[in-house]
């Protein structure tokens, strides 16, 4: 089995991770995990796997994948809310990867903004292992 890379849990259902492999992907579906949100655009770093290679891994075991790639710190409420929308439509339980779970992290917490306090979403993220001064102002204001 893959040794997978370290997830914070966000919700009962939501995990985030750093970039995972196909061994990581066929870990993950042996252990129950039902969709994938895939947040780096193709190419991001020259240590990514193929985009195309994650996704076929995924599909095959039947795993729902979506790629909503995201470029690191530009991230918009926009982008956040339609994040909100592919994890409330995905199959449960649903691992959002990027290349460290930041973005992935910061994305849920935007989804969120109309259904907590910011000040909850920040301790909701430190729960979960994030330590993130800046956006954590951008939520709280």
């Amino acid at each position: 089995m893959a040794d997978l890379p370290p997830m914070r849990q966000l919700e009962a259902d939501l995990r985030t991770s750093g970039q995972l492999s196909v061994d990581d992907i066929k870990a993950l579906a042996a252990e129950g995990v039902k969709s994938l949100i895939f947040n780096r655009p193709d190419k991001e770093g020259e240590d990514q796997p193929e985009t195309a290679e994650l996704k076929k891994t995924a599909e095959e075991l039947g795993m729902k994948w979506v790629h909503q790639p995201v470029i690191s710190g530009q991230i918009t409420d926009q982008q956040g809310a339609e994040f909100g929308k592919l994890y409330a439509e995905a199959p449960k339980p649903v691992v959002a990867f990027c290349r460290t779970g930041v973005r992935c992290g910061c994305l849920w917490a935007l989804s969120q903004k109309d259904k907590k306090p910011g000040k909850a979403l920040v301790e909701d993220m430190k729960k979960a292992g994030f330590d993130l001064p800046d956006f954590f102002k951008r939520l709280e204001s």
